[in-house]
Order: structure tokens, then C-alpha cells, then sequence
């Protein structure tokens, strides 16, 4: 059947925070794991709030007809097949104001696209999908957001596995916080093995949360450093006044 294919989605501004480091370790469990994974960054796509159309006429929301909102130069299409290309997407998102981000909020509702063709073909675009979340914030809220996407991706036709959630709550560098580091590795582990047992696949008796990864998820977190502070340094010529 293939490789499992990972899409992991940043709802974070910040391609160098918490919540990107925690994303980033979730794609390397889903990895090590055999899976093709791809990272998209919400940030760098124009998305228009939905407009609810199927309110006044259920049948007007459709994918992948075209949505009038892609007239302003929306482009949750392409966003749509990336979606559409995986198998198991993790969404990963700051806490703001006890919520996801109002991007990630933004991008969810419009996968309303995608479930609503249950109406058309009788089946959701997203139905039999794995989900996993992931949630950062140095307030308290990390367990409304997740509550929140977990509830709303299992009713568009998403299943989440055991351990598909992780989220940190604190202040400092979440690679300080060994158990945060690997709840989110744990994350992408999840994810791939219920996809496979989805599709029938011999899963073992391997743990579904793993704890002999310690050394590995260590020195992942010496090269995400790295990583973290070459985007920080990229993102001083579009975030100047706060680097």
C-alpha cells in the first residue's frame, strides 16, 4: 500500500517557537517510523474566513468547486491537496486566549469543504484520516485547544489514536522539557501506527507510546536547536522589531 504520508501543520507564526519544535519532533517520530512527512507553515498562505455558505443552501459547499473566496486570492485549495495527498495530518498550534490560533481556527473551518461532501458523494473527504494535535502556550488553555480540534477533526471524519495529543505549558524553551519533547515525538509515532492498522497492517506488539527513545529523541533535539535558531535568524528580516 505504500508509505504512510504525514502532514504536519504549523499554526504558529513563529517557524522557530514551541509549537513548531513540537511539530517538527512529531514528523521525526512519524519518520523513523518509514513515513513520508511534509511540513506546511499557515502563515504563508492567504486564507479568507469561511462564510458559512452551506447555511443558506447546504449543497454550495463543495470541493473542489470553486469556492468565491478564491476570487481574493484565497488559497485554501492548495492547502485542500495537501490535506487530500496525506494520510495522518498533525495540527499543531500556540494557545491563544485558551484557543487554538485564529489561523489554525480559520483553516479548520474551512475543511468544512472537505467534510461537507458527505451531502454530494455521500462520504467526507476526510473520512478514515488520522489526526494528531499538538498545543503550546505559556498559559493555561493547551487543554481547550485541544479539546476543541479533537472534537471537531473526529466529527469531520478524523480518527485520532492513543497518545495523538501532546502540549506544553510553560514559558521557556519547550527543548528544556524532556517529557514534552517526547510526547510530541510520540505524537508521530502514534499517528503512523493507526494508519496502519487502519489498513489492515500487521502492527506488532510494540508500544503505541514509546519510552526506548529517549537517546534518539535527545539528539533530535541538539539538531532542532539548530534548525530553531537558523529560522530565528530568518525571521529578523521579517519580525525586526520583535528580534
Amino acid at each position: 500500500m505504500g508509505s504512510v504520508k504525514v502532514l504536519g501543520v504549523n499554526g504558529s507564526p513563529r517557524k522557530y517557537g514551541n509549537t513548531f519544535k513540537m511539530l517538527w519532533l512529531a514528523l521525526r517520530g512519524a519518520d523513523d517510523l518509514g513515513a513520508e512527512t511534509r511540513l506546511i507553515h499557515l502563515y504563508d498562505y492567504h486564507l479568507e474566513p469561511c462564510m458559512a455558505c452551506y447555511s443558506d443552501n447546504l449543497y454550495e459547499c463543495h470541493f473542489p468547486k470553486a469556492c468565491p473566496l478564491y476570487e481574493r486570492g484565497d488559497k485554501f485549495r492548495e492547502l485542500a491537496e495537501a490535506v487530500l495527498w496525506a494520510d495522518a495530518i498533525v495540527f499543531a498550534t500556540p494557545v491563544y486566549w485558551f484557543m487554538a490560533s485564529g489561523k489554525l481556527k480559520t483553516f479548520i473551518d474551512r475543511l468544512t469543504a472537505l467534510e461537507n461532501m458527505i451531502y454530494h458523494t455521500g462520504r467526507s473527504l476526510l473520512d478514515g484520516k488520522v489526526a494528531g494535535v499538538i498545543a503550546a502556550g505559556e498559559e493555561a488553555g493547551a487543554a481547550n485547544a485541544l479539546s476543541w480540534m479533537l472534537l471537531t477533526l473526529n466529527m469531520m471524519g478524523f480518527h485520532v489514536p492513543a497518545w495523538g495529543a501532546a502540549y506544553y505549558h510553560g514559558r521557556g524553551d519547550v527543548l528544556e522539557n524532556e517529557q514534552a519533547t517526547l510526547d510530541a515525538y510520540n505524537v508521530g509515532v502514534a499517528v503512523v501506527r493507526l494508519v496502519k492498522a487502519l489498513r489492515g497492517e500487521h502492527a506488532g506488539s510494540e508500544p503505541w507510546y514509546r519510552l526506548d527513545v529517549r537517546e534518539r529523541v535527545a539528539d533530535l533535539v541538539e539538531e532542532l536547536r539548530k534548525i530553531a535558531e537558523e529560522e530565528k535568524e530568518k525571521a529578523r528580516e521579517t519580525r525586526p522589531w520583535l528580534l
